[in-house]
């Protein structure tokens, strides 16, 4: 028998009582091998948990919990506040609908969410995720009865907080402010839109969140196990709790995390079903790989294992003629281009070598650059052609609307899925003068680089991306 309850007065954790060979049974289905583990470390652990020794874990995995108690038929008692946590959501819920027309999945979406009170949607990037949100928010005040229930929406970047609280006034939202940098919330406000770094400065009053009802995490696949923002999450206390994002993170630990915090996945929509309802653009991948003929041999040091592989991205990186590939291609590409970078020296030899063969437009987007320049370069690239920007993918990965955008070249090596998916999903917004958008997968026959072509090629399948593979000798 397992009882479970809340574990303290602010609900944010559950508390597991049962005999300790049935706690381990469920711990270990909640555990994962620690990638940071050394044997020769006497405090690294082998397995990283979700659940604690004594049996505590975050409250949004309730239903992950009972279900594998279901499926092992181990009974369970469960708390009458836990009772009203499992049953949070509305059962024949009203949608509150804007001028706009909700497509198929955008309005399914918010109906699973609202019967059950809490969650993650999965929405792919182009597929009106900011319209979901605006939706379920509007719809939760109507079936709450509360018009004026505070309501905050969390996004990672300053840009972020631009666009979204720009998109929620379109679509008819009122009482929308602003919470970032030199932006404080209007206090008469109903829907605060802010930035996780304002949330993180010690400056910022946080005494506001107590009186939040209704909370949006917006990217929420970057809330890591071990980010500071999973910190502030414990000033909400409210049940109702909702994240977005385009993927989860690759890591069941960082899942369970996101999970934990704001509840189960209510919804999931694929971009190959976006795609073949044609609600996004349809896209190609072509892995253009090239053929290095002078690698230099690198000793991997079992000390410091991190040396050879950033001893093969230096080579690779200030290769002259692999960025001349790259840029040529660029310049030979007809409408927009962006090309991601993980580095901001790379960006710069990039940037040098389009200053010798284009006579196109380009910019070079990096964390030095303004907003307000970033917010005119992302203008122009939807009013004009041919505008090559070479940008940090940290910047550029993650929300930012550019219709008018057909290429994407991933200049950069790697194997990370979120910020892969998510760069992927900035061209496949809908526009007039797109019916193809090219994805550029530049790949090398390095050690690291052949291993983390085929980490791609296995996200690329299970996306159920279709690739082409060309060898540039």
């Amino acid at each position: 028998m397992v009882k479970i309850e809340y574990s303290n007065k602010t609900k944010q954790q559950l508390q597991l009582n049962c005999d300790s060979s049935v706690l381990n049974r469920i711990r270990d289905r909640f555990s994962a091998p620690n990638p940071a583990f050394r044997r020769n470390s006497r405090f690294s652990q082998p397995r990283v948990y979700a659940i604690t020794p004594s049996g505590k874990c975050d409250s949004g995995l309730l239903d992950n919990v009972l279900a594998f108690l279901q499926a092992n038929q181990i009974q369970v008692e469960l708390d009458v506040e836990i009772e009203q946590l499992k049953n949070l959501g509305f059962d024949s819920p009203i949608i509150k609908r804007f001028d706009l027309t909700y497509r198929s999945h955008q309005e399914t979406s918010i109906e699973k969410a609202l019967k059950k009170g809490n969650g993650v949607v999965i929405i792919p990037t182009a597929g009106g995720k900011t319209l979901i949100m605006a939706g379920l928010i509007e719809s939760l005040r109507e079936n709450l009865k509360n018009e004026n229930a505070l309501v905050l929406v969390t996004v990672p970047t300053i840009q972020l907080v631009e666009q979204t609280c720009a998109d929620f006034i379109s679509y008819g939202m009122t009482k929308v402010t602003k919470w970032s940098g030199d932006n404080k919330p209007d206090p008469d406000a109903t829907t605060i839109i802010a930035g996780t770094q304002i949330l993180l400065s010690d400056k910022t009053d946080l005494s506001i969140l107590d009186d939040v009802k209704i909370l949006m995490v917006d990217e929420c696949h970057c809330i890591k196990k071990n980010n500071e923002i999973n910190s502030v999450f414990k000033f909400i206390k409210t049940p109702f709790k909702f994240g977005f994002t385009g993927t989860m993170p690759s890591t069941i630990i960082d899942e369970w995390n996101i999970i934990g915090k704001l509840g189960p996945i209510v919804y999931q929509e694929k971009t190959e079903d976006l795609k073949n309802k044609k609600f996004i653009s349809n896209f190609k991948i072509i892995i253009l790989n090239v053929i290095h003929r002078n690698i230099p041999k690198i000793t991997l040091n079992f000390s410091k294992p991190a040396e050879a592989y950033q001893s093969e991205m230096d080579f690779l990186l200030q290769n002259n003629r692999r960025n001349e590939i790259i840029c040529n291609l660029a310049n030979k590409l007809q409408n927009n281009t962006i090309i991601m970078v993980d580095r901001i020296d790379h960006g710069i030899n990039i940037v040098s070598k389009l200053e010798q063969i284009t006579k196109k437009p380009f910019y070079f987007i990096r964390g030095s650059t303004e907003m307000e320049e970033r917010e005119n370069i992302r203008s122009l690239m939807n009013e004009k052609n041919d505008i090559i920007v070479v940008a940090i993918s940290k910047i550029f990965s993650t929300g930012i609307n550019i219709p008018n955008l057909h290429n994407i070249i991933f200049a950069s090596a790697g194997k990370a899925k979120i910020k892969i998916m998510q760069s992927i999903g900035r061209a496949l917004r809908l526009h007039p003068t797109k019916t193809m958008a090219n994805i550029f997968d530049i790949s090398d026959n390095t050690k690291y680089g052949k291993t983390h072509l085929k980490e791609r090629k296995k996200l690329y399948d299970t996306e159920k991306f279709k690739y082409e593979e060309k060898n540039i000798q």
